[in-house]
C-alpha cells in the first residue's frame, strides 16, 4: 500500500490567489473585487468581519 501525499496547489492558498489577483486585474477591478469578498464576509461570517475590521482599525492606528 502506497502512502498518499499531500499536496497543495499554490491556487489552494489564498494568499497566493489576492496576490495574482492583484497582478492581473485593474486596481478599480481590484478593489471591487475586494468589496465583494468584505460583503460576504459581512453577511456569512460576521464574527471574522468584526475581527477583520478590529485588527484594520488598529493597524490604522500604529505609527507607520
Amino acid at each position: 500500500m502506497t502512502a498518499r501525499i499531500s499536496y497543495r496547489r499554490p491556487s489552494d492558498r489564498s494568499p497566493f490567489v489576492v496576490h495574482h489577483l492583484h497582478r492581473k486585474m485593474s486596481p478599480a477591478d481590484f478593489v471591487q473585487g475586494a468589496r465583494v469578498w468584505m460583503a460576504v464576509l459581512r453577511d456569512q461570517h460576521a464574527e471574522e468581519y468584526r475581527e477583520l475590521l478590529l485588527e484594520l482599525s488598529q493597524q490604522e492606528q500604529q505609527p507607520a
